[in-house]
């Protein structure tokens, strides 16, 4: 790193001891190797042997679309939701943000993921206009904005881009540099209500430990931003992580390393301070993975997740709810059973149980979330390039 991190990242903690809900997967596509870019880790023989990539539309045909119908082709949503393309044409689109212009913000990779093609885009939801604000960048899996800078997680950077007059990123510069990471990447950003920034640090071993620095959640303050704080640890892959209209944290956990002869559930975790989840020594509710040295006894000290989802589903995004209390919509990735999750949840003291069911299904790979300014649901999916705008049916 440019400037030493004593300790180390994605997004983080709560949870409860007992009742994980778990999705029980279906079979999904078969994922290509464009779609796995953005899986975080591909230590599995599963992700290892994905089919050459299938073809994904030039950036030049991006579009808006015009009279949209209410349910997309192939796609499926709850009878009181309509769900219609709004941008198509991207290649691997990662994560999204409402620019302080009003505009659309989005990072893909255009291009191979390790390419170093990406690019920002400034894209208009009105009239499917585009205009490339960064390129050249390596693997962006993140952007958040905060007061006068624009930060990307690229490759195992954190980077900075100062605003200028106009709200328009200045070439951006190294911030943190050579992160732990699982030999993907780092997950998503996320700017919390109080003006800080939350990044991981996805988790490698060291023998049966994490490796230093890695398997956090970090939150770094703007004006120290070279000393961030570690907020909770033992997160192999905390990709995801949103702060609820209540002020509480939650983060997504991708965990993919095999444990005890099979493949380990992904979950929701719900973040205070401080949490220990696990990670390598113990997975799901937690169980231990006798494999990495677990034991029934160390487990039962970790802090236990709201949820479960199957494995390899792959949560790369979350976001509250607009329209519903108490409830949180997941994208889950796949390559099993790649859907938008709607996830209910009751807190009960510093955690929460939940449920999960089918919210959007018939996507290939969904990416990322967004509540829009006009209280919209944006959702990205990767391998078609293509951006939905889902919103919910106004009564008579």
């Amino acid at each position: 790193m440019r400037q030493s991190l004593a300790l180390l990242v994605v997004l983080l903690l709560a949870a409860c001891a007992n009742g994980a809900a778990t999705v029980t997967p279906t079979p999904g596509l078969p994922p290509d190797e464009a779609a796995t870019a953005l899986a975080p880790d591909t230590e599995t023989a599963a992700t290892a042997t994905n089919p050459a990539p299938s073809p994904t539309p030039d950036v030049a045909a991006l579009s808006a679309t015009s009279t949209p119908e209410p349910v997309a082709q192939g796609l499926s949503v709850p009878a009181d939701y309509t769900i219609s393309p709004a941008i198509k044409g991207l290649q691997g689109p990662t994560q999204m943000l409402t620019a302080p212009d009003g505009r659309l913000w989005v990072v893909h990779l255009n291009g191979e993921e390790s390419a170093g093609t990406g690019q920002l885009l400034a894209l208009s939801l009105t009239d499917g206009s585009r205009e490339v604000l960064l390129d050249g960048l390596l693997k962006p899996t993140g952007i958040a904005v905060l007061g006068d800078a624009l930060w990307i997680a690229s490759g195992r950077d954190l980077l900075r881009a100062p605003l200028n007059e106009s709200g328009l990123p200045a070439a951006p510069e190294v911030v943190l540099d050579e992160l732990p990471f699982n030999g993907r990447s780092n997950g998503t950003l996320t700017a919390t209500p109080n003006g800080t920034l939350l990044f991981e640090t996805s988790g490698t071993r060291d023998g049966n430990r994490a490796a230093e620095g890695s398997a956090t959640l970090w939150e770094l303050d703007p004006a120290d931003p070279t000393n961030p704080r570690p907020l909770a640890t033992g997160l192999k892959g905390a990709y995801a992580h949103t702060v609820d209209f209540a002020g509480n944290l939650w983060t997504t956990e991708i965990g993919d390393d095999p444990v005890n002869s099979g493949p380990p559930p992904d979950e929701l975790n719900l973040v205070v301070e401080g949490a220990n989840f696990g990670w390598p020594q113990c997975f799901g509710a937690q169980q231990p993975a006798e494999n990495y040295g677990g034991t029934a006894e160390a487990c039962a000290a970790t802090r236990a997740p709201v949820l479960l989802f199957g494995p390899q589903t792959t949560p790369t995004s979350i976001v509250p709810s607009a329209w519903e209390a108490d409830t949180l919509y997941v994208a889950l990735w796949g390559p099993t059973d790649p859907m938008v999750a709607r996830v209910r949840f009751t807190m009960d003291g510093d955690n929460a149980t939940g449920s999960v069911e089918p919210f959007i299904t018939g996507l290939q790979n969904p990416q990322s979330l967004l509540l829009a300014n006009d209280g919209s649901l944006l959702v990205s999916d990767f391998t078609t390039g293509t951006i939905y705008r889902v919103d919910r049916a106004r009564g008579p």
